[in-house]
């Protein structure tokens, strides 16, 4: 009998059990183990590698937009000095730029007279920036500054122009590299191509081409030649044709009254007549010997 009520008590609770079970479906499910169908075991993923996570990560990185180096905020032009150089105030101070990637000729250095088309240049400048807001744009290929202290930037418009692309453009500056490529060197390379093609300013036929004034020609000075007088020999007197001793203290007509002591018959008288032979002046001495 004591081995038989144990099996007749299970018998009872075992069936209690199962019913409270069919009943409350919640109770049930704390037991069930979820299984995956076997058809659907292929489609599961395994759990990414630590590799795979790193580039995920960096792929995320390079998609993502940089942040931009145009600032958003607009500064006032105090001055502009010429075609590729102004001032503008920043936080209350004043700061020199010079505009990157291009070079204007010439008009303020001191050391430098005023280059073709500098003037027009800086007009250009003026009248497109002079009072006005500009956005910059920085370059980290330039540096923040050059040798003189001036900051480098990109100047931008309030429209969004490229200012420092629009003078390339427009033949008012050349593209200019210093040192290394910068960001919008392509662009601006094109631009002075097109500019030549299209004659624009400075590119203009013509407008900067040497002129070269013509050096006036001068008469030569007219160069009085002087005639050379007879060479005559040592041995004779150079004022007379004939040949009369130069060291004679004296020379007389022959068959005249004088005493010599030398004497001499006709002769040309060609120079000073020291021995007083032309008495008439006529140029010949002793004409009647």
């Amino acid at each position: 009998m004591k081995k038989i009520l144990p099996i007749i008590l299970l018998a009872f609770i075992i069936p209690q059990i199962a019913f409270a079970a069919w009943w409350n479906p919640f109770s049930w499910k704390i037991f069930q183990r979820k299984t995956v169908p076997v058809e659907n075991i292929s489609t599961i993923k395994p759990a990414p590698s630590v590799s795979e996570v790193s580039n995920f990560s960096e792929t995320k990185n390079k998609n993502e937009p940089s942040t931009p180096s145009i600032s958003e905020d607009t500064y006032n032009v105090v001055k502009v000095i010429d075609g590729d150089t102004i001032d503008v105030s920043i936080d209350g101070k004043t700061e020199r730029l010079r505009l990157i990637g291009i070079d204007t000729p010439e008009t303020v250095d001191p050391r430098k007279p005023v280059q073709c088309f500098g003037i027009e240049a800086s007009n250009k400048a003026k009248d497109m920036l002079a009072g006005k807001k500009v956005s910059l744009e920085s370059d980290s290929t330039q540096g923040e500054r050059d040798k003189y202290d001036r900051l480098l930037r990109y100047v931008f418009l309030e429209d969004g122009t490229n200012f420092n692309l629009m003078m390339i453009e427009e033949g008012y500056a050349y593209e200019y590299t210093f040192g290394v490529p910068y960001k919008y060197q392509s662009a601006f390379k094109q631009a002075q191509k097109d500019a030549e093609v299209r004659n624009k300013g400075l590119w203009d036929s013509g407008t900067c081409e040497q002129k070269t004034t013509p050096t006036p020609t001068i008469a030569p000075t007219p160069i009085k030649t002087i005639p050379k007088q007879k060479e005559t020999s040592s041995q004779c007197h150079p004022s007379y044709s004939g040949c009369l001793n130069p060291n004679a203290s004296d020379y007389d007509c022959s068959g005249g009254k004088g005493d010599g002591p030398f004497y001499t018959g006709k002769v040309q008288v060609i120079g000073p007549d020291v021995f007083r032979l032309d008495r008439n002046g006529d140029g010949w001495g002793c004409e009647n010997s």
